[in-house]
């Protein structure tokens, strides 16, 4: 069969789009099983539909959808497959938590729910012979007006997964600037992760494991990337690099061997680390590390069940200073609550910790995350039935239902301060560019502007105008910025 996969346009323009590791995963799964199949980004091509009907004609469509910003554009595009004819499946993270409101929202045919590879290749099998799906595991669709649910599908060992075939995208278009590298690309090791954070969508579409990919298929990518891109640097995109050290040890060992001297990030637990674990790190190539704080007082981190031990954390910052890794520590405000004090007392432990940058998110409710059914168990959240719902609750850079004690427009301002030290942070470690992430936004509304279409004009003005804001409350409220030690 002839399959279309495609990436659905979003409205986040703070970041440059990640190139679809899925639906690249995907592709090559089904290629290996004699299906043919092409990739349509809308986040970096130009064009509609109708060049891939008209010079592809696909018997079947499956569409990513990354977050509830991407949804309109899935949807638009889910109609007009759909009234040509061509059957179409969702798939993804997201719309495997939501997939009722999937189903009944988009009109789609299918939802994947879990890993798509060997669901989506058992589904293409029995349309093509007119078998029944309901004996496909990890499906949902409509039937009768009601929404069916299959049985539920393991999690495959990732061993079973193909090394991904990178032909489907040109990923120069996926390019990010980085510490000491200009052409920095997005891969993945594992997915998953063992935690049980409350505000999180992996304890419930993960089921609390992580599995690690062969790492000789993650150095045979990374091979093939460097030859036939030139990459330079690498970030993985796994929610958690390494769970313990062993397999760091093993992961280290396999890119130092390789020969190949790519410079590369990850994300990692704060509070797992020893100095020479680091070290070991660094000398394998690693010179960034994103490190999820999420709370600075140690009530809360017992409430969201992170857990983290602030301070081994703090001594993991301090460790990376000395040996020369850049970090990012990320947190969130507006917890269910949460009162001006915690605010302040969370906000002035992420800058005691002196990293190189420091970015804030607003608190937003995730589905099937534990803290949103605790809170329409309590009342406090009426469930969402809609995609409308769920959009207006919004979260990282827009504030939707203000849970906490925190008045909205501290939250806004605190936010957006954030941000506005992240895009005039002026340097990083090892020669790092001047300005890295004001040339980032700079390079990405430009890029736009390349694709050269109507929708790529909306999302120039787009981000300039949420530059505008991030600057309007970064600056213009000294009175609210002083309350949390931020001038």
């Amino acid at each position: 069969m002839k399959v279309l996969l495609v990436n659905a346009a979003t409205d986040n323009v703070t970041q440059k789009p990640v190139i679809p590791l899925g639906l690249l995963s995907i592709a090559t799964c089904l290629a290996e099983h004699g299906h043919t199949v092409r990739i349509f980004d809308r986040t970096v091509e130009r064009g509609g539909r109708g060049k891939y009907l008209r010079s592809f004609a696909p018997d079947i469509v499956g569409i990513s959808a990354i977050t509830f910003g991407s949804f309109p554009d899935a949807m638009k595009l889910t109609a007009r497959w759909r009234k040509a004819g061509v059957p179409v499946v969702w798939g993804g993270q997201l719309p495997s938590l939501v997939p009722e409101i999937v189903l009944k929202d988009s009109g789609a045919d299918f939802v994947v729910i879990g890993d798509g590879e060997f669901a989506l290749l058992e589904l293409l099998d029995a349309l093509a012979s007119g078998n029944d799906v309901k004996d496909i595991a990890g499906l949902a669709y409509m039937s009768g007006g009601r929404v069916e649910f299959t049985r539920v599908r393991g999690q495959a060992p990732l061993d079973d997964f193909p090394v991904i075939d990178w032909s489907y995208v040109d990923p120069r278009k996926y390019f990010v600037r980085n510490v000491s590298c200009a052409r920095t690309l997005h891969v993945y090791s594992s997915k998953g992760c063992p935690g049980q954070c409350t505000y999180c969508y992996s304890p419930c579409f993960c089921k609390g494991t992580w599995r690690a990919r062969p790492l000789e298929h993650v150095v045979a990518e990374l091979r093939a990337l460097s030859e036939t891109a030139g990459i330079d640097g690498v970030y993985f995109a796994d929610d958690l690099i390494s769970p313990n050290r062993g397999y760091m040890e093993r992961f280290c060992a396999a890119l130092k061997n390789s020969g190949l001297g790519l410079l590369w990030g990850c994300n990692l637990r704060a509070d797992t680390c020893t100095r020479d674990e680091l070290q070991m790190m660094y000398d394998a190539g690693c010179r960034w590390i994103l490190f999820g704080i999420e709370s600075g007082t140690p009530e809360r981190q017992k409430m969201i069940k992170k857990n983290l031990n602030l301070a081994k954390t703090a001594d993991t910052f301090r460790w990376c200073a000395e040996i020369g890794i850049q970090t990012t520590a990320t947190f969130i405000v507006g917890y269910p609550g949460e009162t001006v004090e915690e605010m302040r007392a969370s906000i002035g432990y992420v800058l005691g910790l002196k990293p190189d940058i420091s970015a804030c998110g607003m608190f937003g409710l995730i589905p099937k995350s534990e803290l949103f059914e605790t809170l329409v168990s309590e009342g406090k959240v009426e469930p969402p039935q809609s995609f409308a719902d769920w959009n207006r609750l919004k979260w990282l850079d827009k504030l939707g239902k203000n849970l906490s004690q925190v008045p909205d427009i501290d939250l806004k301002v605190v936010v957006n301060r954030f941000f506005y030290g992240v895009i005039t942070s002026k340097s990083g470690k090892d020669g790092a560019d001047s300005r890295l992430w004001a040339k980032r936004l700079i390079g990405q509304a430009l890029s736009f502007l390349r694709m050269g279409n109507a929708r790529a004009v909306k999302l120039f003005f787009l981000s300039a105008a949420q530059f505008l804001q991030i600057v309007f409350y970064a600056l213009c409220y000294p009175k609210i910025l002083k309350k949390y030690g931020l001038r």
